[in-house]
């Protein structure tokens, strides 16, 4: 038996931010692990400051047309990549993020070449030095 919503539910599209300022980092790894299981939302931390995003599908949809896009480009340039996708770059006590996409070139490398940030709404204060604490030579 299948049922239909009399009303429907209106999400936003565009991407949610909430910061907290003068964070520790024993505090954030609290809040990090009680987002643990919680899909459609990421966790950054930057120096004290620490972004909560709703990552909605819009995000997603760029993201992978990028990504797509991207690896016929490095086909066809012929350039040796490997994707590192969105996994936690941290260094403990001062950054913890996940690039939308990041790739590193000519060998598989502990930090990424490039990291790629989809942005729907505006930027976090924290989101371009992140990746200049981290060394990321191309964001």
């Amino acid at each position: 038996m299948t049922q239909a919503l009399e009303t429907s539910i209106s999400l936003p599209q565009q991407e949610q931010h909430f910061f907290r300022y003068g964070l520790s980092w024993e505090k954030f790894k609290d809040i990090q692990n009680s987002f643990a299981n919680l899909p459609g939302v990421r966790l950054f931390y930057c120096q004290g400051v620490l972004e909560i995003v709703g990552v909605g599908k819009l995000h997603e949809a760029i993201s992978g047309l990028i990504a797509g896009l991207l690896i016929i480009y490095f086909e066809i340039k012929e350039i040796e990549f490997f994707p590192s996708g969105s996994f936690n770059q941290v260094i403990p006590g001062i950054v913890d993020y996940q690039a939308d996409l990041s790739y590193c070139f000519g060998r598989d490398k502990d930090r990424p070449d490039l990291c790629i940030e989809v942005v729907i709404t505006s930027g976090s204060p924290i989101k371009l030095q992140k990746y200049k604490l981290m060394q990321i030579p191309e964001v």
